[in-house]
């Protein structure tokens, strides 16, 4: 799902999107003239490699998330806000959940069989 930049206004947009078995859901609303805020949550499983084994398993979702986007490069000076730049006007939704799951994989991860195993256990 794809939506306009300038679709965008001062009443919350809710939007839904899914990849697999997650599932993004929310709300968009302008904040200043090319900066938008994005709250949604991200529900559903993901698989996931363990850290220690390499062994897949499913991993439950419900991730809080949160942040800005900007219309083209942002030139603001609000250092502490986390701001995605979004080329052509267009924020690809599906495009932004994929690359949170990416974010969530690359976490450090255990499954319960190396859960308390030492990384500098010898293989």
């Amino acid at each position: 799902m794809k939506i306009a930049f300038k679709k965008l206004g001062s009443q919350p947009l809710h939007f839904e999107a899914n990849s697999d078995n997650a599932f993004f859901s929310g709300d968009l609303i302008m904040k200043k003239s090319n900066l938008a805020q994005l709250n949604g949550t991200i529900t559903g499983s993901i698989s996931i490699p363990c850290d220690l084994c390499a062994e897949e398993v499913e991993r439950s979702l419900n991730e809080e998330i949160a942040f800005y986007l900007s219309d083209g490069i942002y030139e603001g000076t609000d250092e502490e806000l986390d701001v995605v730049e979004i080329d052509k006007s267009m924020i690809d939704l599906e495009e932004l959940l994929k690359s949170e799951i990416e974010l969530i994989k690359s976490d450090y991860f255990c499954c319960e069989n190396c859960e308390g195993t030492s990384l500098d256990r010898e293989f």
